[in-house]
């Protein structure tokens, strides 16, 4: 990793001008990470731009930052780095910039193939904003109160409001040291986990009324027609996998996400027994063994039997194996 960090080192302090970007359908680490990389790197007297063909979502848009992220890159950039990117796949690019080579890769995601020329990437580290904390004072960039309210937004979300099991004294001092810097620890946990919207409210309900259960599964879907019945404005699923992921007895929770375009976005979450990364990566995607998504391209019956068939194979061969 020291190798790898000086030769990030080396590239910022070439660089003239530098784009950041993420992965499509960003979450709050993605977000988090993009805006605390661009403002430490304008502060320490780079010119870098966060860029986002996405929508920011509602609850991020007031991190420090989010209202100079853009979606264009600037013609001018010769650096481009990639946060919270678990594939080249995921990324959230124009339609015209597809074809891009990153020069520094920054993620967590232990399904990371380091599609980087340079690859600073820690599956052991509890979100991306974790990752960057611990690098940014050897790549020389400065930690201020915008950036370490990012960092810990980045680490708060991720991690659930510290509930997942790769929270560890490590990153309870991380948390402890951003608060130190007067991050605002209760508004972030508050706008990035508590608050909800209405609509995002009426929302669950459509997923909720549709709720199944076999044994150790759970899962449930959302329709386009949902959105326009209740007002929602995003193509996610307003964190209703944080609820089915609670439900007793429960060993995997999946939302299937019906998308414009033909197209289904599939959520997986789970307990330590069962490692869902490995089921995402079946369909094409990717993510951590508690928590993993993938994007289907196909009708939402047909997904939701493929997608089911094979987590029940995984969930019986362990309990299998566990005999």
């Amino acid at each position: 990793m020291k190798t790898e960090i000086a030769a990030a080192r080396t590239r910022l302090e070439n660089a003239t001008s530098i784009a950041i970007i993420t992965h499509v359908r960003p979450d709050g680490d993605a977000i988090a990470s993009l805006l605390a990389l661009s403002l430490s790197l304008n502060e320490a007297g780079k010119h870098a731009t966060a860029v986002l063909h996405d929508e920011v979502p509602l609850r991020f848009k007031g991190l420090p930052g989010a209202e100079y992220i853009q979606d264009t890159f600037e013609h001018n950039s010769d650096l481009l780095i990639a946060v919270d990117c678990a594939a080249l796949s995921r990324m959230s690019l124009p339609a015209d910039r597809k074809q891009l080579t990153v020069h520094i890769n920054i993620d967590h995601h232990p399904t990371n193939p380091k599609f980087g020329n340079v690859n600073i990437v820690d599956p052991i580290a509890a979100s991306t904003t974790q990752v960057l904390y611990e690098v940014m004072p050897e790549l020389g960039l400065p930690i201020t109160l915008e950036v370490a309210t990012n960092l810990l937004a980045g680490l708060v979300t991720d991690t659930i409001g510290f509930r997942t099991e790769n929270v560890t004294p490590k990153v309870l001092r991380m948390a402890a040291d951003l608060v130190e810097l007067e991050a605002p620890l209760a508004t972030i946990y508050e706008k990035g986990l508590t608050q909800q919207t209405y609509a995002s409210v009426k929302y669950w309900g459509c997923g909720l009324f549709r709720l199944e259960r076999e044994d150790k599964i759970i899962w449930t879907s959302l329709h386009l027609e949902d959105r326009t019945k209740v007002g929602y404005q995003g193509n996610d699923d307003a964190d209703l996998t944080n609820i089915l992921s609670s439900v007793e007895g429960v060993d995997v929770a999946i939302i299937f996400i019906e998308q414009p375009g033909g197209s289904v976005k599939v959520s997986f979450r789970s307990r330590e027994c069962v490692n869902v990364a490995t089921l995402a990566a079946k369909f094409g995607g990717g993510g951590h063994a508690p928590a993993a998504g993938a994007m289907i391209e196909g009708g939402l019956e047909q997904i939701m039997e493929s997608v089911l068939s094979a987590t029940r194979a995984l969930v019986y061969s362990n309990q299998e194996h566990a005999k």
